[in-house]
């Protein structure tokens, strides 16, 4: 009988103490807040355009960098026909001193049957800050719009076909 005294009276006790403690507790409001913003969005100035050029029996490529420089390698000979440019989009609906990464997916260019494989180059608006097939990452200004650029490397295989090759560049803007 002893037993369950003694028992009975340490879980009483333990009750009140647990009482006690949640009785000595305070509580206080906070203000919350949320803001969300429009996606960045990305508009297409001008295309991505490697001009003309031929294909030897050596495979080779056509890179086209941040500076405007176009370049040839291996069997590959630039010819002077059409004008090349790189490729510029705005970037829009950011906020000032956020950073925005720009990311380009590597794509090739078809004709119908043959394709060239390509590799997309990003340089934000600071410089070429970005490589082969990876993402530029800037801290945008307060511009309402920002140029980013969008050059690339083509591989040209040995004897490619002749045709004009087209394709698109999958480009994603993110804060």
């Amino acid at each position: 009988m002893f037993e369950k005294i003694k028992c009975k009276s340490i879980v009483l006790s333990s009750i009140i103490f647990v009482l006690c403690f949640a009785y000595n507790a305070s509580a206080t409001d906070i203000n919350s807040t949320a803001e969300v913003l429009t996606n960045v969005s990305v508009t297409e100035i001008t295309p991505l355009d490697f001009g003309q050029f031929s294909s030897g029996t050596l495979a080779g490529g056509v890179n086209f960098d941040a500076g405007s420089a176009i370049s040839a390698s291996g069997g590959v000979t630039l010819l002077g026909g059409e004008i090349s440019g790189l490729a510029e989009l705005d970037t829009t609906g950011k906020v000032a001193g956020t950073t925005v990464t720009v990311t380009t997916i590597a794509t090739s260019l078809d004709d119908g049957g043959n394709s060239m494989g390509l590799v997309a180059n990003c340089f934000g608006p600071g410089g070429p800050v970005g490589g082969d097939n990876g993402n530029c990452t800037f801290s945008s200004s307060s511009a309402p719009a920002e140029l980013v650029i969008i050059g690339g490397k083509l591989t040209v295989g040995a004897n490619q076909p002749p045709g004009v090759y087209n394709g698109i560049i999958s480009v994603i803007a993110a804060f």
